[in-house]
């Protein structure tokens, strides 16, 4: 049977599956260049006509080839050519020579989630389809993933800006090849999209070569989706009774609670609590998980994630390690998402002002009696990746909330809440 190309109702059904939208809402499109994104961009630009929205592309330059500046140009020229304004935004900086995709993923997001925020745009769509869901399931079961992996990608997930839409995970990628076609918008293929060093790509041949289900895959991922939402919400309830979050940034367990719990809920407890503390998108490995789960069943503490369990008589504290922490950042803007945790805003900035870590180094200069209570409260470990605020008149504590400074306001902030869902997939 020959594709059809995604007509105008099929687009607004996808649309209204991921309600709500704001009064003529701005969207921001994830555009590479190729079929899918083009496709979408087309799509997204067609359906915001009609209820008076608008949408920006972004295009990332990752600069991993001598050809993606030219070809994020080009992309960008296409775009105009269809009424589509656009921004390229280049990842600059040093480039990965290992686990590059996954890499150039987080980049990616990164960029895009920083665009929207800076330009309050709340929705950013994303081209993945069927033929990528099925993609991602086959390589959750190689990989052996719980259910959560075998859920494979959300249709919505949250970033700290924006929340990511995927619009066209029901349709499978030669309807969007038609589509394109059919309106004569013209794409760009990549070259690492047919490079076998890169598993995902593997995978696709696979997948090809035998002429798998796709539609029954993204079924099954849709069951086991289902089993995480209700998974989740065990895990959300939990959480709210029994978690204590602290505004400056950790979290204490009950050991009895955690012990007390059913094993399958307890895995995710942990797993939400290295996202949250660690200031992390992606969750853990299961069985990484599972070995932490281990450790904490024989009353020993451990790492994972840039994130510490202690343990302590009937209590298990969480909080960040205090290593591979931001160095010295610049108050140059009105707001400041430090260390991925703390969201840190200031309307009178000065030249100077900046962030940095609690260290042994700043408490040699800093007196106990300068130190208030509530920091004074915080345990030593957490202590060590608290920021502080350094100005010309020294080093300043900033009590989370808003509570006692009118000038700077500190805020606990990860990208993933500790209660509601949290699991996510690229």
């Amino acid at each position: 049977m020959l594709a059809l190309p995604i007509n105008k109702n099929e687009f607004a059904t996808a649309m209204q599956a991921v309600e709500p939208f704001e009064s003529k809402p701005h969207l921001a499109i994830a555009v590479s260049g190729g079929a899918d994104s083009m496709a979408l961009a087309f799509l997204s630009h067609r359906w915001t006509k009609t209820i008076g929205g608008s949408v920006t592309a972004l295009i990332v330059d990752h600069g991993l080839r001598d050809a993606s500046a030219g070809e994020a140009r080009l992309t960008k020229e296409r775009l105009s050519k269809l009424g589509i304004p656009s921004v390229v935004l280049p990842w600059v900086g040093h480039k990965p020579t290992s686990a590059v995709q996954a890499e150039a993923r987080a980049a990616r997001y990164g960029l895009m989630d920083v665009w929207c925020h800076d330009n309050d745009v709340l929705h950013l769509l994303i081209g993945h389809h069927a033929n990528d869901q099925a993609e991602t399931f086959i390589m959750r079961v190689k990989h052996g993933s719980g259910p959560d992996g075998l859920a494979a990608m959300a249709t919505v997930r949250m970033l700290s800006s924006c929340r990511i839409i995927r619009p066209l995970l029901a349709f499978p990628k030669e309807r969007l090849v038609v589509t394109t076609e059919r309106e004569d918008v013209p794409w760009i293929e990549d070259p690492s999209n047919i490079d076998t060093k890169y598993g995902r790509v593997k995978v696709r041949e696979e997948l090809a070569e035998n002429s798998t289900d796709i539609i029954g895959m993204m079924r099954g991922a849709e069951r086991f989706r289902r089993a995480r939402h209700a998974l989740e919400a065990q895990v959300s309830h939990w959480l709210a009774r029994y978690a204590d979050l602290r505004p400056e940034g950790y979290l204490r367990l009950s050991v009895t609670c955690v012990r007390q719990v059913n094993p399958e809920i307890r895995l995710r407890i942990l797993s939400k609590a290295v996202i949250v503390v660690g200031g992390n998108v992606y969750p853990p490995s299961i069985s990484s998980i599972e070995r932490l789960d281990k450790r904490i069943s024989m009353g020993k503490g451990a790492t994972l994630g840039g994130v510490r369990f202690v343990m302590n008589d009937d209590e298990i504290l969480v909080c960040r390690e205090a290593r591979n922490l931001p160095s010295e950042m610049l108050l140059d803007k009105r707001s400041l998402l430090w260390d991925q945790r703390f969201l840190i805003r200031s309307e009178n900035l000065k030249a100077m002002d900046a962030v940095l870590p609690w260290s042994p180094k700043i408490a040699a200069k800093v007196s106990h009696v300068e130190r208030p209570l509530w920091f004074q409260a915080i345990p030593d470990c957490a202590r060590l990746s608290f920021p502080i605020i350094k100005s010309d008149k020294g080093y300043t504590l900033v009590r989370p909330g808003c509570i006692e400074n009118k000038e700077i306001c500190v805020q606990f902030s990860p990208k993933i809440p500790l209660s509601g869902e949290g699991f996510s997939v690229a």
